[in-house]
């Protein structure tokens, strides 16, 4: 039994030794000539705050639960299927923002995002007022209940899935809406709608 117990308790230590958060110096190993850092399925459990990342990052299927504060992408961000719930305000991401499959609730005010905002697959429960989107916005299969007022999405919005049955009054998308067979009860008052309603 003693045996065992040992067995164990050197096996949690090399987990854990493993599973550290990222420094300055092991970032190095995962960089290309591109300026893209990419850590899928890497054991890393943070990031350091400040950093800057000249192309994209990738932190798919990583135990990352939250961005530190100040990190700057000036690509895109793929965190699908992480365990990412967290991102500060200090979060700038010049690309897209892939989000599919974790463990998101909340996306706060001011955080800086270029391109698309994936949230399909995720515990999404809240948006900011006046969310601004330059791509596509999808909330598919999240539990939303509804869409923030002044919403401005510059692409297409999906929301087949979720549980939005009512719109905002004030709503502008510049695509299509694929409603995905949600049935909406209530239409904004002030719509611009630059495609058509699919349902």
């Amino acid at each position: 039994m003693l045996r065992n117990l040992l067995m164990i308790f050197m096996m949690c230590g090399a987990i854990s030794a493993y599973a550290v958060p990222l420094d300055q110096y092991h970032i190095l190993n995962y960089l290309d000539n591109y300026g893209n850092l990419d850590l899928r399925n890497k054991p890393y459990t943070a990031l350091p705050s400040g950093l800057e990342v000249k192309g994209n990052l990738n932190i798919a299927n990583t135990p990352i639960k939250a961005l530190a504060d100040g990190i700057h992408v000036l690509g895109s961000l793929d965190a699908s299927n992480s365990a990412l719930a967290k991102i500060p305000k200090t979060v700038t991401i010049r690309g897209y923002a892939n989000l599919l499959g974790s463990k998101i609730t909340n996306w706060p005010r001011g955080i800086k995002v270029g391109g698309y905002l994936n949230f399909t697959d995720t515990p999404l429960a809240k948006l900011p007022p006046r969310l601004r989107v330059k791509g596509d916005l999808s909330v598919i299969r999240t539990p939303l209940t509804e869409l923030p007022d002044g919403l401005m999405v510059e692409g297409n919005l999906y929301i087949g899935g979720s549980k939005i049955t009512t719109f905002p009054a004030n709503l502008t998308v510049k695509g299509n809406i694929y409603l995905g067979g949600n049935r909406i009860s209530q239409w904004p008052t002030n719509l611009q709608l630059g495609g058509a309603v699919a349902p």
